[in-house]
């Protein structure tokens, strides 16, 4: 009996993956790389090279859509630890580090927790409906964590762990879900240059937060005019991101085989778990290191622009590991990344002088880089199904939202109150490691179950 439901399963996937590639795609030119047109691909997020080209063709400058929506989210979000900074010095100074991280943390659990249904709503063909919002909730939710009063802890969870969660998870999957239906080529790529926007953002907002609140009007005004930014570029990512047509194949019944069959596929179930592990300690230098190179007595102007330094890095770790990922595979090309970032991690316990803190930044953001773009291509490689993925995807980043929650606190509470560093950076390094070797088995059991 088991048997005939798994065989009828399977033919159902078969059934809905020809459905899913028979979708209609509007080609131009020869290069089948773009499947909805090479203006559409670009506008959400396509690679340089392509840029170029369109540079030469048109008269206008192709904007990116999905990359501003994720520069919008991602952006002020992973510009956590000028947050965890201030309000450990400052604002919620009456609270520990550990309390302080939660808010971190919770924001990226809602942000990934939320995937699977932001992905189903994708595949139901309300993409449009769910980024508009998404966007929203964000601006909003944004401008309220200027109007918390110091000490109340509450204002700012509530405000920054919570709106600013809820928005970004509406936000993230639905731009994801878009670039991996725009490309049949080069799709890690794709991807990684669209979230290549997230520490672009990051970068900018990073140096806007510490630049305002310690050298100009204060932290209310700060937050506000990074506030500002985030609505302008979310009206105009909205206006210019090219949404495709939802799949024959992605009904409410298909959907639900889909997600049968892959819980039932232990390659990926091991790429899930994979992920939950690198998401516990990758976010640890990110939430933590401006607290590090202060506790160190690094120049304070040093320690504002660590952040900086880490995303900067991380942009180019977004892009040029995922070009590789297409040529020599994403899941070697993921395993390898993964487990340079760990060991690169431990770096961090020789960063207390202003050389090393320099050199850390750049190795352990361009790592930290690779490790989060191609997660998210790893989940689309391993999956046993290509239709509804939406779904796939959705399914995919909630253990890393669960793991966005619990990380970061934990290594806080590793940390403990007298800041013993070393605990902490072993946690997290250790946990990458294992994370790498994790993926290894997966790619072993997917290879054999498809030689």
């Amino acid at each position: 009996m088991s048997n005939d439901s798994d065989s009828s399963d399977n033919a159902k996937v078969e059934r809905l993956d020809k459905e899913a590639a028979a979708v209609t795609v509007v080609e131009s030119g020869s290069d089948d790389s773009y499947a909805l047109g090479p203006g559409a691909a670009w506008r959400t997020g396509e690679y340089a090279i392509f840029f170029a080209y369109s540079l030469r063709q048109c008269n206008k400058l192709p904007v990116l859509g999905g990359f501003l929506l994720q520069f919008c989210v991602a952006g002020p979000v992973t510009a956590f630890g000028v947050f965890q900074d201030f309000y450990s010095s400052t604002w919620l100074s009456n609270f520990s580090q550990s309390d302080i991280s939660w808010i971190g943390s919770v924001q990226l659990f809602i942000a990934f927790g939320l995937g699977t249904l932001a992905g189903r709503l994708y595949d139901y063909g309300y993409c449009r409906h769910v980024l508009l919002a998404g966007s929203l909730v964000f601006t909003i939710s944004f401008f309220m964590i200027s109007l918390t009063q110091p000490q109340r802890y509450y204002q700012v969870f509530l405000s920054q762990g919570l709106g600013l969660g809820i928005g970004y998870a509406l936000v993230y999957i639905p731009t994801m879900t878009v670039v991996s239906h725009h490309f049949r080529k080069r799709k890690a790529l794709g991807m990684g240059i669209l979230v290549a926007g997230g520490p672009l953002g990051s970068v900018i907002f990073s140096i806007m937060l510490n630049q305002l609140v310690h050298h100009g009007p204060g932290f209310r005004w700060a937050v506000r005019a990074v506030g500002f930014v985030v609505a302008g570029c979310f009206g105009l990512g909205n206006a210019l991101i090219a949404i495709p047509p939802p799949s024959a194949a992605s009904t409410h019944s298909n959907a639900s085989t889909s997600i049968k069959v892959i819980w039932t596929d232990l390659p990926f179930i091991l790429t899930l778990i994979s992920g939950f592990v690198a998401q516990l300690g990758t976010f640890f230098p990110i939430f933590y290191i401006q607290v590090f190179a202060s506790g160190h007595g690094l120049s304070k102007s040093l320690t504002f622009y660590s952040l900086a330094i880490i995303n900067v890095s991380s942009i180019f770790g977004r892009i040029v590991p995922n070009f590789f990922a297409d040529r020599f595979g994403v899941l070697n090309t993921f395993i390898i990344c993964v487990g340079i970032n760990g060991a690169v991690g431990f770096l961090m316990l020789l960063a207390s002088h202003t050389a090393g803190l320099v050199i850390f930044c750049i190795l352990y953001g361009f790592f930290f880089g690779s490790t989060i773009s191609l997660y998210m291509p790893a989940v689309a490689y391993i999956s046993p199904t290509k239709a509804n993925m939406g779904a796939v995807m959705g399914v995919g980043i909630t253990p890393v939202g669960v793991a966005s929650l619990i990380g970061p606190p934990i290594a806080g509470a590793i940390l403990g109150s007298e800041l013993i560093w070393w605990k902490g950076v072993t946690f997290a390094s250790v946990v990458l490691i294992s994370a790498s070797g994790i993926e290894f088995v997966a790619r072993y059991l997917r290879h054999r179950s498809t030689s």
